[in-house]
């Protein structure tokens, strides 16, 4: 489902709702939208804001020995993830001149899952999962399972110089970020803010193209 505004308006808008559910409890809800403000023909603004929180029910986790014919002595184990990711793109371009300009892309990013009810697939090609602690799976052997829960954040940006110096000739400087790093909080507004603050790098480049006339 969308809805959106006149384009050519100074200030256009646009928002979207996606959900999605499948058969075995799994399910995903996505909002995206954006807003764009021209205030003047030289500048232009956007704003685009992503939100999406699923559940998948057959997420694979790891393979373990100790399995029976059925597997080929194998144990497959899945889990049920909960997912939440949050981001949004902004971008600004200045027209100083048609000759030069300024653009501006930075993403703020957070995303983090956690993993639950563990289960294994009972024979091949089996789309049944026995979950532990269920269905006969309790009893005296005990394994352990690696830790995939995860919650980060980052942050990339690029900024862009342009300047066409002669008909055909072009200077480029190029200003780019990459940050990344762990989140102490669950996914929200405030993670965003937060992935300004994460360690990374920074990369600036320098391009020049010389445009040879043939005669």
């Amino acid at each position: 489902m969308e809805l959106s505004g006149n384009e050519g308006k100074p200030v256009t808008w646009n928002a979207g709702l996606s959900w999605f559910d499948d058969e075995v409890d799994g399910w995903r809800r996505t909002w995206e939208g954006s807003i764009g403000i021209r205030p003047v023909p030289a500048v232009s603004v956007r704003l685009e804001p992503s939100w999406t929180r699923s559940v998948s029910s057959r997420q694979f986790v790891t393979s373990l020995g100790g399995g029976t014919a059925a597997t080929f002595g194998g144990r497959y184990v899945f889990a049920n993830v909960d997912r939440s990711t949050l981001s949004a793109s902004i971008r600004v371009n200045y027209a100083f001149s048609p000759d030069l300009s300024l653009e501006f892309y930075g993403e703020p990013f957070a995303a983090s899952g956690h993993y639950r009810d563990f289960g294994e697939a009972p024979d091949a090609r089996s789309f049944r999962i026995r979950r532990y602690g269920t269905d006969g799976t309790t009893g005296a052997q005990t394994f352990n399972l690696p830790d995939r829960d995860f919650s980060v954040l980052s942050f990339r940006s690029n900024l862009v110089l342009r300047w066409e110096w002669r008909p055909g000739s072009t200077l480029f400087v190029v200003w780019q970020q990459d940050k990344f790093g762990d989140a102490t909080r669950d996914v929200g507004v405030r993670s965003l803010f937060d992935a300004f603050k994460a360690d990374g790098g920074q990369f600036l480049a320098v391009k020049v193209t010389y445009w040879l006339a043939a005669r």
